[in-house]
């Protein structure tokens, strides 16, 4: 025999709709909707050469590609690792030689000093010489 609470129901009502709106909740985690397209006869030879040399199925790569495509997007621009790396090189040779060039001795803990200021650096530097790259490119379609 069902037991009711002194509201007469209302608190199964609102339970049901607890449970509804969990169950509408998980749904929208399920994979339901797909995405695809068309490849050539070349096209699909080298996809299926590339995931069979990375092991993963077709579906599971194309929505690697996509999510990643979405982050990239929200996360807005991004330096390659070779930028930020020579952006590094940059800073090293910027921070080295002025202290040569001066006709200072260079210790070995300012050098280690160096090393350790370019680390925390050259992504920020990497970013701001993509963002220039950029501007500069936007003004000149611009004229």
């Amino acid at each position: 025999m069902e037991t009711r609470g002194q509201d007469g129901g209302a608190a199964m009502a609102k339970g049901n709709a607890e449970d509804l709106a969990a169950l509408v909740a998980k749904r929208a985690e399920f994979r339901l909707h797909h995405v695809g397209t068309k490849l050539n006869e070349r096209e699909l030879g080298e996809l299926e050469a590339l995931l069979d040399k990375r092991d993963v199925t077709q579906g599971e790569f194309i929505r690697g590609l996509v999510l990643a495509e979405i982050e990239r997007d929200r996360s807005g621009v991004r330096p390659s690792v070779e930028l930020v790396e020579i952006a590094a090189l940059r800073l090293q040779l910027m921070n080295l030689l002025k202290p040569v060039l001066a006709g200072k001795p260079m210790m070995p803990e300012s050098f280690d000093a160096i090393m350790r200021e370019t680390k925390g650096h050259k992504r920020r530097v990497a970013l701001e010489v993509l963002r220039d790259y950029q501007e500069k490119d936007w003004q000149e379609k611009g004229e």
